[in-house]
């Protein structure tokens, strides 16, 4: 598989306030992402439907050769592609239609780009899966060298190029199946599925009842999750009892107050976006909605709970990944997968702990000036407003047109975007951080949505989030790439370094953008970014030091956290090892090829031409970026001062 991360459009970005240093300052960021099983395994075949059509492909989308019958598997039909432009076409098709959610947030119209639309389901997930998925990427690699990499255009060069990267990283976690869950705290798929489901898109009425169908298979779905943390026990496995406790009783509050469970309480609204449906049409609906959510949903969070109770045992204690055999070969793994850099656990420590260092250094020869002292005070409280007030919807999109407005004469022009602001459900208000945005289908990226958590969106952060989330952060990032319409399975390989690095450099970028001084601007980025390094060492020293639990807290106290705190953050990556990482490496990477531009085209040289380079090539592992950068710099090179 290409990789672990649910990349049927639904990365999801957020931003995490946590205390750091003083109990009042800090705010990073944690990772959602969503898991995909990119082949859902044996038994999982294309039922072809008809589908809307879909506005005019790319011009690099070639019709795929039609299967002979002995080689009708879609790997098979992969491996039988006469050259790398069908190789790669049919490779998308496969992808975007790995299951029927993963198509429908992928792909509005999936009929035109001859995509077959899988039956209704989540698809499989389990070691046997998992296997399978790790066979055919072999597989899917060596097809892929048969092609004749030179022979090929210089956009195909470096598709092929993404294309065996992503191939080769996967594969470093082969045979490791069952070392990582798919549940956990923040991104496991107990927390992500409600909001996924709630944001389905009903464009017809197809499409309420395909929704349908995925309520009715979630027992199924959870009862595979549930087998597979039993298969994970038998292995030796568990999880420490805090991390099952934290899940178990996650699933409790999505299972209280039923009746107001967001899948249910804003289902009517959904319906409006279907005018010809008829008052009685819309009540028979929101009933079979209601009786699905009780008899399905409902009953799925309860079998996943009460499997994970009964795995809970008081005398597994608290393990990083390196304490299993091989365990530290798979956080190494994890680590190149998540971050997109090829650089060695030591040489991360060691660039995280220099900038762990110097932004403390910086806040602490700045926090000597008394009238910085004063202007955080009234930051803190208010943030860059004027009020305490809770963050409204219209508010939040009038801050993000002033970022758009704002950041032009950095950053190359925005492509012409709407994006609607929604509130998190209270039902999952307590575990989603502050904000998230959803990546809208491919060819409907001019729709976008940002969700924000209320409670967990604390007035001081809103500019920062909304600049990760927004601009020019996921939002256009994403939106720009989506925009230019190079071959759609580029929209498909997922560098969560590269998108969260990116969000991270364009959430520091943007303070420049703030009505406050200099000093708070230089004092809020070391702050923010003294937290992300922070805990991006203690994951490191958890999973790939080995380091006792009482150790790890210390140090997390050391900085100024609070025992509660601290303890929070340490089962947090205790069971998501490497979840703060894209952040933190991926923002000091990007600020690697930042200073290897500088030092060709100039210490005081404008940054457009930087930024633009970036939002040019996409997202890639910052091996191809650096060289990419090179040979961009190469052609450039008459713009550049001597």
């Amino acid at each position: 598989m290409l990789s672990h991360t649910y990349r049927c459009t639904n990365r999801k970005s957020s931003r995490k306030h946590c205390p750091l240093l003083s109990q009042k300052h800090g705010r990073f960021l944690l990772l959602l992402c969503f898991f995909l099983i990119i082949f859902s395994g044996p038994g999982c075949r294309r039922d072809k439907v008809s589908c809307p059509p879909l506005p005019e492909a790319p011009s690099v989308v070639t019709p795929a050769p039609t299967p002979s019958p002995d080689s009708s598997s879609p790997v098979q039909v992969l491996l039988h592609a006469g050259s790398f432009s069908d190789f790669s076409t049919l490779l998308f098709r496969e992808l975007a239609a790995s299951d029927s959610l993963s198509l429908h947030y992928t792909i509005l119209h999936p009929e035109k780009l001859q995509i077959e639309c899988p039956p209704v389901s989540f698809g499989s997930y389990s070691e046997a899966a998992l296997k399978k998925s790790a066979e055919q990427t072999e597989l899917l690699l060596s097809g892929l060298h048969s092609f004749s990499r030179d022979s090929l255009s210089e956009a195909d060069r470096f598709l092929y190029d993404l294309l065996d990267h992503s191939l080769q990283t996967s594969l470093l976690q082969k045979d490791l199946e069952l070392y990582l869950s798919p549940l956990g705290p923040t991104t496991g798929l107990q927390v992500q599925l409600p909001v996924l489901l709630s944001e389905y898109r009903f464009s017809s009425l197809s499409d309420v009842e395909n929704y349908f169908l995925l309520l009715a298979d979630l027992p199924r779905f959870f009862s595979e999750l549930a087998s597979f943390e039993q298969e994970r026990a038998n292995a030796g496995f568990t999880p420490c009892e805090q991390v099952l406790t934290r899940i178990c009783n996650q699933c409790d509050d999505f299972l209280a107050h039923p009746e107001q469970n967001l899948l249910i309480a804003g289902f009517r609204d959904r319906l409006t976006s279907l005018p010809t449906l008829s008052a009685t049409q819309i009540a028979e609906l929101c009933m079979r909605n209601q009786k699905l959510v009780f008899t399905c949903v409902l009953p799925a969070y309860e079998t996943l709970r009460d499997t994970l109770a009964g795995l809970s045992d008081s005398s597994v204690p608290p393990r990083g990944l390196c304490n299993f055999p091989n365990g530290s070969v798979c956080y190494e793994a994890l680590v190149r997968q998540k971050t997109g850099s090829d650089r060695s656990l030591d040489e991360l420590e060691e660039m995280l702990s220099s900038c762990l260092f110097n932004s403390l250094l910086t806040m602490v020869t700045l926090s000597k000036d008394a009238e910085l002292q004063t202007e955080l005070e009234h930051f803190l409280k208010y943030g860059f407003t004027g009020t305490t007030d809770a963050p409204t919807v219209s508010e939040c999109g009038l801050l993000l047109d002033s970022l758009r407005e704002k950041m032009k004469s950095d950053f190359p022009a925005s492509a012409e975007t709407t994006c609607r602001v929604s509130l998190i459900h209270p039902s999952l208000a307590e575990y989603i951080s502050p904000a998230l945005y959803l990546i809208p289908p491919i060819d409907g990226y001019t729709e976008n949505v940002i969700y924000l958590n209320p409670k967990k969106c604390e007035r001081n952060a809103l500019f920062s989030t909304l600049a990760h989330e927004g601009y020019p952060g996921h939002l256009y990032q994403n939106t720009y790439f989506a925009a230019k319409q190079l071959h759609p399975l580029r929209m498909l390989l997922n560098y969560t370094g590269y998108a969260e690095g990116w969000a991270t450099y364009a959430e520091l970028f943007s303070y420049h953008y703030a009505d406050c001084s200099d000093e708070l601007r230089e004092f809020l980025a070391a702050e923010q970014l003294a937290g992300l390094c922070l805990y991006s060492l203690s994951d490191i020293k958890i999973h790939y030091r080995g380091e006792e639990k009482d150790t790890v807290l210390r140090f997390l106290k050391d900085y100024g956290l609070s025992s509660e705190s601290a303890i929070e953050v340490y089962y947090k990556q205790l069971a998501e090892p490497g979840i703060y990482l894209p952040y933190s490496v991926g923002y000091l990477e990007f600020m690697e090829l930042q200073k290897k531009y500088l030092e060709q085209a100039g210490p005081d040289a404008s940054l457009l031409p930087f930024h633009t380079f970036l939002m040019e090539t996409g997202p890639a592992p910052f091996a191809l970026l650096k060289q990419k950068l090179d040979e961009y710099c190469n052609r450039l090179s008459f713009h550049f001062a001597p």
